[in-house]
Protein backbone atom coordinates (compact mmCIF):
# COMPACT_ATOMS: atom_id res chain seq x y z
CA UNK A 1 0.00 0.00 0.00
CA UNK A 2 1.49 3.01 -1.04
CA UNK A 3 1.43 6.22 1.59
CA UNK A 4 -0.32 9.57 0.27
CA UNK A 5 1.92 11.85 -1.82
CA UNK A 6 0.90 15.59 -3.17
CA UNK A 7 4.13 15.87 -5.32
CA UNK A 8 5.39 13.76 -8.31
CA UNK A 9 8.55 13.90 -10.38
CA UNK A 10 8.55 12.44 -13.11
CA UNK A 11 11.79 11.80 -15.10
CA UNK A 12 11.43 12.04 -18.68
CA UNK A 13 13.60 9.75 -20.93
CA UNK A 14 12.33 6.09 -20.11
CA UNK A 15 9.77 7.01 -17.85
CA UNK A 16 7.69 9.16 -19.94
CA UNK A 17 9.21 8.80 -23.52
CA UNK A 18 10.94 5.99 -25.47
CA UNK A 19 14.40 7.26 -25.18
CA UNK A 20 16.08 4.24 -26.74
CA UNK A 21 13.70 4.61 -29.94
CA UNK A 22 14.68 8.63 -30.25
CA UNK A 23 18.23 7.14 -30.11
CA UNK A 24 18.60 4.94 -32.60
CA UNK A 25 16.65 7.79 -34.86
CA UNK A 26 19.38 9.77 -34.18
CA UNK A 27 22.63 8.04 -34.23
CA UNK A 28 20.91 6.29 -37.25
CA UNK A 29 21.01 9.74 -39.18
CA UNK A 30 25.08 10.04 -38.14
CA UNK A 31 25.79 6.96 -39.48
CA UNK A 32 23.61 7.54 -42.11
CA UNK A 33 26.09 11.20 -42.85
CA UNK A 34 29.21 9.49 -42.04
CA UNK A 35 28.45 6.92 -44.43
CA UNK A 36 28.83 4.13 -42.09
CA UNK A 37 26.58 0.94 -41.86
CA UNK A 38 23.47 1.13 -39.30
CA UNK A 39 24.17 -1.94 -37.76
CA UNK A 40 22.60 -3.66 -34.90
CA UNK A 41 26.65 -3.74 -33.71
CA UNK A 42 27.21 -0.21 -34.63
CA UNK A 43 23.94 1.22 -32.86
CA UNK A 44 24.65 -0.88 -29.48
CA UNK A 45 28.21 0.39 -29.31
CA UNK A 46 26.81 4.23 -29.20
CA UNK A 47 24.56 3.18 -27.06
CA UNK A 48 26.68 1.56 -24.28
CA UNK A 49 29.12 4.90 -24.99
CA UNK A 50 26.81 7.11 -24.80
CA UNK A 51 25.55 5.78 -21.18
CA UNK A 52 29.01 5.83 -19.63
CA UNK A 53 29.40 9.31 -20.86
CA UNK A 54 26.21 10.18 -18.68
CA UNK A 55 26.96 8.31 -15.80
CA UNK A 56 30.31 10.42 -15.64
CA UNK A 57 28.50 13.42 -15.40
CA UNK A 58 26.62 11.66 -12.91
CA UNK A 59 29.39 11.39 -10.70
CA UNK A 60 30.80 14.60 -11.37
CA UNK A 61 33.76 13.17 -13.52
CA UNK A 62 33.03 15.49 -17.02
CA UNK A 63 30.93 18.59 -17.46
CA UNK A 64 27.66 18.35 -19.90
CA UNK A 65 29.47 19.94 -22.77
CA UNK A 66 32.19 17.26 -22.44
CA UNK A 67 29.62 14.62 -22.70
CA UNK A 68 28.42 15.68 -25.32
CA UNK A 69 30.69 16.43 -27.34
CA UNK A 70 33.69 13.68 -26.09
CA UNK A 71 31.22 10.79 -27.26
CA UNK A 72 31.21 11.20 -30.96
CA UNK A 73 34.56 11.76 -30.69
CA UNK A 74 35.68 8.69 -28.92
CA UNK A 75 32.44 6.46 -30.77
CA UNK A 76 33.50 8.37 -34.10
CA UNK A 77 37.23 8.06 -33.54
CA UNK A 78 36.94 4.22 -32.85
CA UNK A 79 36.60 3.93 -36.91
CA UNK A 80 39.10 6.47 -37.75
CA UNK A 81 37.13 9.32 -38.31
CA UNK A 82 38.12 12.74 -36.91
CA UNK A 83 35.13 14.56 -35.81
CA UNK A 84 34.17 18.02 -34.05
CA UNK A 85 32.11 16.41 -31.17
CA UNK A 86 30.36 20.11 -30.40
CA UNK A 87 29.74 20.04 -34.13
CA UNK A 88 28.20 16.33 -34.64
CA UNK A 89 26.32 17.05 -31.41
CA UNK A 90 24.64 19.77 -33.31
CA UNK A 91 23.87 17.16 -36.08
CA UNK A 92 22.99 14.47 -33.59
CA UNK A 93 20.60 16.75 -32.18
CA UNK A 94 18.56 17.61 -35.08
CA UNK A 95 17.28 14.17 -35.39
CA UNK A 96 16.93 13.45 -31.48
CA UNK A 97 14.63 16.59 -31.30
CA UNK A 98 12.17 14.86 -33.38
CA UNK A 99 12.44 11.72 -31.12
CA UNK A 100 8.95 12.27 -28.91
CA UNK A 101 7.80 9.09 -28.96
CA UNK A 102 5.35 8.10 -25.97
CA UNK A 103 5.84 5.00 -24.22
CA UNK A 104 2.73 3.05 -24.53
CA UNK A 105 -0.53 4.14 -21.13
CA UNK A 106 1.51 7.24 -20.50
CA UNK A 107 -0.96 9.83 -21.36
CA UNK A 108 -3.87 7.89 -19.96
CA UNK A 109 -1.80 7.48 -16.60
CA UNK A 110 -1.51 11.00 -16.83
CA UNK A 111 -5.08 11.94 -17.84
CA UNK A 112 -5.87 10.18 -14.35
CA UNK A 113 -3.57 11.48 -11.96
CA UNK A 114 -3.51 15.32 -13.41
CA UNK A 115 -6.32 16.41 -10.35
CA UNK A 116 -4.75 13.90 -7.81
CA UNK A 117 -0.99 15.72 -7.62
CA UNK A 118 0.91 18.32 -8.49
CA UNK A 119 3.61 17.11 -11.27
CA UNK A 120 6.91 18.13 -12.38
CA UNK A 121 9.13 16.92 -15.11
CA UNK A 122 13.24 16.56 -12.99
CA UNK A 123 15.44 15.60 -16.22
CA UNK A 124 19.32 15.58 -17.64
CA UNK A 125 19.86 16.44 -20.58
CA UNK A 126 20.10 19.52 -22.97
CA UNK A 127 16.79 22.05 -22.47
CA UNK A 128 16.26 23.08 -26.05
CA UNK A 129 15.88 19.38 -26.82
CA UNK A 130 13.85 18.38 -23.73
CA UNK A 131 11.40 21.05 -24.13
CA UNK A 132 11.04 20.25 -28.02
CA UNK A 133 10.37 16.60 -27.28
CA UNK A 134 8.16 17.77 -24.07
CA UNK A 135 5.62 19.89 -26.42
CA UNK A 136 5.86 17.46 -29.82
CA UNK A 137 4.82 14.84 -27.50
CA UNK A 138 1.96 16.41 -26.03
CA UNK A 139 3.69 15.82 -21.92
CA UNK A 140 4.37 19.91 -21.41
CA UNK A 141 0.53 20.51 -20.78
CA UNK A 142 0.24 18.22 -17.76
CA UNK A 143 3.28 19.86 -15.51
CA UNK A 144 2.99 22.29 -13.19
CA UNK A 145 7.12 22.59 -13.90
CA UNK A 146 10.01 21.48 -16.14
CA UNK A 147 13.43 21.43 -14.71
CA UNK A 148 16.46 20.58 -16.27
CA UNK A 149 19.60 19.89 -15.75
CA UNK A 150 21.14 22.40 -18.10
CA UNK A 151 19.25 24.99 -16.09
CA UNK A 152 19.73 23.78 -12.72
CA UNK A 153 23.85 23.97 -13.39
CA UNK A 154 23.80 20.28 -11.76
CA UNK A 155 22.66 16.85 -12.82
CA UNK A 156 20.64 14.42 -10.83
CA UNK A 157 21.69 12.97 -8.56
CA UNK A 158 23.32 16.06 -7.21
CA UNK A 159 21.35 17.04 -4.31
CA UNK A 160 22.16 20.56 -5.58
CA UNK A 161 19.39 19.78 -8.89
CA UNK A 162 17.22 18.86 -6.47
CA UNK A 163 17.25 22.00 -3.90
CA UNK A 164 17.19 23.86 -7.06
CA UNK A 165 14.00 22.58 -8.25
CA UNK A 166 12.28 22.54 -4.68
CA UNK A 167 13.23 26.33 -4.99
CA UNK A 168 11.21 26.96 -7.96
CA UNK A 169 8.33 24.89 -6.91
CA UNK A 170 8.18 27.19 -3.66
CA UNK A 171 8.25 23.97 -1.21
CA UNK A 172 10.36 21.62 0.57
CA UNK A 173 8.31 18.66 2.45
CA UNK A 174 10.03 16.24 0.89
CA UNK A 175 7.89 14.04 2.97
CA UNK A 176 5.25 14.51 0.79
CA UNK A 177 7.26 13.61 -2.22
CA UNK A 178 8.30 11.27 -4.93
CA UNK A 179 10.73 10.64 -7.16
CA UNK A 180 9.46 8.34 -10.11
CA UNK A 181 11.99 7.19 -13.21
CA UNK A 182 13.97 4.79 -14.73
CA UNK A 183 17.26 4.98 -13.59
CA UNK A 184 18.92 3.84 -10.11
CA UNK A 185 22.04 5.99 -10.29
CA UNK A 186 19.89 9.23 -11.18
CA UNK A 187 16.45 8.83 -10.07
CA UNK A 188 16.42 6.66 -7.34
CA UNK A 189 19.83 7.92 -5.89
CA UNK A 190 19.23 11.78 -6.37
CA UNK A 191 15.65 11.00 -4.71
CA UNK A 192 17.75 9.27 -1.61
CA UNK A 193 20.11 12.24 -1.11
CA UNK A 194 17.55 14.79 -0.04
CA UNK A 195 15.47 12.25 1.97
CA UNK A 196 12.53 12.20 -1.15
CA UNK A 197 10.59 8.23 -1.10
CA UNK A 198 11.38 6.96 -4.57
CA UNK A 199 9.25 4.81 -7.46
CA UNK A 200 11.44 2.62 -9.45
CA UNK A 201 10.44 2.07 -12.84
CA UNK A 202 11.64 -0.94 -14.32
CA UNK A 203 10.29 -2.24 -17.40
CA UNK A 204 13.25 -4.81 -18.13
CA UNK A 205 13.43 -6.38 -14.48
CA UNK A 206 16.74 -5.36 -13.88
CA UNK A 207 17.91 -6.01 -10.33
CA UNK A 208 18.54 -3.39 -7.62
CA UNK A 209 22.76 -3.60 -8.15
CA UNK A 210 23.42 0.15 -7.03
CA UNK A 211 23.06 0.57 -3.28
CA UNK A 212 20.24 2.81 -3.37
CA UNK A 213 16.80 2.76 -1.52
CA UNK A 214 13.65 1.82 -3.38
CA UNK A 215 10.54 2.31 -2.04
CA UNK A 216 8.72 1.21 -4.48
CA UNK A 217 8.97 -0.54 -8.44
CA UNK A 218 7.02 -0.49 -10.99
CA UNK A 219 7.21 -3.42 -14.24
CA UNK A 220 4.66 -0.99 -16.70
CA UNK A 221 2.44 1.75 -16.98
CA UNK A 222 -0.21 -0.27 -15.89
CA UNK A 223 1.75 -0.90 -12.63
CA UNK A 224 2.39 2.83 -12.33
CA UNK A 225 -1.39 3.71 -12.91
CA UNK A 226 -2.39 0.76 -10.28
CA UNK A 227 -0.10 2.32 -7.46
CA UNK A 228 -0.51 6.03 -7.85
CA UNK A 229 -4.77 5.73 -7.95
CA UNK A 230 -5.07 3.27 -4.93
Amino acid sequence: MMKQYEVLLFDVDGTLLDFDKAEEQGIESLLFRYKLPATEENKKKYHELNKKYWQKLEKGELTRDQVLSLRFEEFFGDFGISVDGTEVDGQYREALNRGAFLIEGVTELLETIKERYELYIVTNGVAETQYKRLKASGLDRYFKGIFISEEAGFPKPRPEFFRYCFEKMGRRDVEHMLIIGDSLTSDIRGGNAVGMDTLWYNPHGQKNTAGVCVNYEAESVKDLTRLLTN
